[in-house]
């Protein structure tokens, strides 16, 4: 093994910015751009992009109602990336010099499906694309809570259309302005009265009042009483489902006259499963059937709505007692992506080898194929894939990472959105698997080849996600080491993997299992390993880290080590415990006496999980 670093083995920079981190609202140039180029298309999604493109340009010949694609799957399975570029691919933008499809030249194995997304992207489409939440979790607290999904739509279309949609009294004034072909002048007059901007100041129009009223009454001819009317009223209200299905419609036939009699309009909504299940409330499951259900028979395949969900739609918590056979006919098109993919796209995008690089990691794997097979192998059944390296490219693909990582660490997240209630942030793309696994090697990127990302590092990728609770726990530990406080530097590398593998039930924390989590070389002396890391458990669990069932361990919270140590203050008394058990045994369990024996003596050994201070093994001798 020479001398080269981990950085001089990629065949890109390592450190460039990656927008690991999916944000729908994310449209600057530069980075659709990398989005498009690095984009990898698996081997699953080539069948969804066969699904979906089949379905879609059926309906560009024959009008449909079904228009409705829902897209699901857990963290990690890139369905909001799966969303953008079909934003990207529909729209068909010019992005660095050159049309969205052609950055899919190559990436498309089928023929036809090729053809179909070609004849797609050449339909004139406008994709609304937008996160829920962040565009209408305003409106779900009090009286606008049932209408919370519709006014996202609502406002997200006038908004397309260059309107302020986040006040819908003012986006019918400025579509109605708009209607009457005197938005320029609107605008214009504006800056002449207030001497700022209108699309600057319009979202604080309150404060200007006068200078609105002006305004209304030269451009639109409105008498002062009605333009103090208009300020003064509360047309805030959305249009019914239908009104803005017609609406919609109106819009997207004065579109198609002017691109020749084709044309989409693309409602695309991240994010919407959680967004509409409420166990009591079923309103905005309805809500968006009948968005659905209204546009598809208005528009009649112009129009589509494709959502992404954390579950598929015939999974979702649904109120006892309500029939949502509806909604789930109201989307035809289903994607379930699984994070079964995740290595391939890492592999390709992050750590992807030149070509010195790939040639010496290959001659590095046939020299050790062996130990390394044995020095990941887990125990206590675990998954039966949670392993090292499958063979030689695997290893070259992966490295330096270990093959069990890509199946463990998406199940870490799930876990840790479940658990921890700011890391619930996750499951809306604030972290993602690509950002993980590039941090973690960059963390590594000096280090010569051979060595390893050890698990534990996962843990401060996510840091930024995670309660304060679980935090303060691991800085305490990191104070405590620093001042050599019954705590070493290593300590608190184990327990951040201890956090990491709290909630996976399929990997026991034992021994032996958390050595092979912690293997940060290839020429690990996995005995000298093993002990280290019992000692360093031996001294977590005496400073109340950690706790200790059988062999196997795991890492106590804030609040469970104070339960901890509140029962290592707590006294206990041999004699009543032995006095207890006694009790317990011969006036409750065991009753029958036996006169016809002689005096024997029967001997009973018992056991109690007490405190370390406590004999663990007592033996009394009762007369019988």
């Amino acid at each position: 093994m020479d001398n080269t670093i981990i950085r001089d083995l990629f065949a890109k920079d390592i450190n460039r910015s990656i927008n690991g981190v999916v944000k729908v609202q994310d449209s600057k140039d530069g980075s659709i751009r990398q989005e498009l180029d690095e984009y990898v298309v698996t081997r699953e999604l080539q069948r969804h992009f066969a699904t979906f493109f089949k379905a879609y340009g059926d309906a560009i010949d024959v009008p449909t109602d079904k228009i409705g694609v829902w897209i699901s799957g857990f963290f990690g399975s890139g369905k909001s990336h799966f969303l953008k570029m079909l934003s990207y691919l529909l729209e068909n933008r010019q992005i660095g010099g050159k049309s969205a499809i052609r950055y899919f030249d190559g990436k498309i194995v089928d023929p036809m499906v090729e053809a179909a997304m070609e004849r797609a992207c050449s339909v004139s489409t406008q994709a609304i694309l937008f996160n829920i939440d962040s565009k209408a979790g305003q409106w779900k607290q009090g009286d606008t809570a049932p209408t919370a999904l519709l006014r996202g739509f609502e406002r997200m279309f006038y908004e397309a259309r260059g309107f302020y949609g986040e006040d819908l009294k003012l986006a019918k004034l400025e579509e109605h302005i708009d209607s009457l072909g005197k938005t320029q002048e609107f605008r214009e007059a504006f800056e002449r009265v207030n001497g700022e901007s209108w699309l600057q100041t319009r979202d604080t129009y309150s404060y200007f009042e006068d200078d609105v009223v002006e305004v209304l009454q030269s451009v639109l001819g409105m008498s002062e009483k009605a333009a103090w009317n208009w300020l003064e009223g509360s047309e805030d209200e959305v249009l019914a489902p239908d009104v803005f299905a017609k609406k919609v419609k109106d819009y997207v036939d004065a579109q198609a006259a002017a691109h020749g009699g084709n044309y989409r309009l693309l409602f695309m909504v991240d994010e919407v499963g959680q967004f509409i299940t409420n166990d009591r409330d079923p309103s905005l499951m309805l809500s968006l059937q009948t968005i659905v259900e209204e546009l598809g028979a208005a528009c009649g395949g112009r129009v589509w709505v494709m959502v992404t969900s954390q579950e598929a739609i015939d999974n979702l918590s649904l109120p006892v007692g309500n029939d949502f056979s509806k909604i789930q006919g109201r989307f035809n098109t289903r994607l379930s992506l699984s994070s079964s993919s995740v290595d391939e796209v890492i592999q390709r995008r992050v750590l992807e080898k030149t070509a010195p690089a790939a040639d010496m990691l290959a001659q590095v794997y046939e020299q050790d194929a062996a130990v390394l097979k044995n020095n990941f192998t887990f125990e206590g059944g675990s998954r039966s894939d949670l392993a090292g390296f499958a063979n030689s490219k695997d290893f070259v693909a992966s490295y330096p990472f270990v093959g069990y990582q890509f199946k463990l660490l998406p199940d870490v997240m799930t876990e840790v959105r479940k658990h921890g209630v700011k890391a619930k942030h996750m499951s809306t793309g604030e972290r993602s698997m690509l950002s993980a696994f590039q941090e973690s090697a960059q963390a590594i990127q000096h280090d010569q080849t051979g060595a390893l990302v050890p698990f534990w590092r996962f843990f401060d990728t996510i840091s930024k996600d995670l309660e304060h609770g679980i935090i303060q726990v691991v800085v305490c530990a990191e104070r405590a080491a620093e001042n050599a406080e019954g705590l070493e530097s290593y300590d608190v590398r184990v327990l951040k993997l201890l956090y990491l593998i709290r909630y996976i039930g399929y990997v026991k924390a034992t021994v032996e299992n958390i050595s092979i989590l912690m293997i940060d070389s290839l020429d690990v002396d996995k005995r000298a390993l093993k002990d280290r890391v019992k000692e360093s458990l031996a001294r977590l669990e005496r400073e109340s880290y950690v706790a200790r069932q059988g062999d196997t361990y795991s890492f106590l919270t804030d609040e469970e080590q104070e339960i901890a140590q509140e029962i290592a203050r707590t006294p206990i008394d041999n004699a009543k415990v032995i006095e207890y058990i006694k009790k317990r045994l011969f006036e409750s369990i065991y009753t029958r006496a036996n006169s016809t024996a002689g005096p024997t003596t029967f001997r009973l050994t018992a056991m109690w999980t007490a405190q370390s201070t406590v004999p663990a093994w007592a033996a009394w001798n009762f007369p019988w």
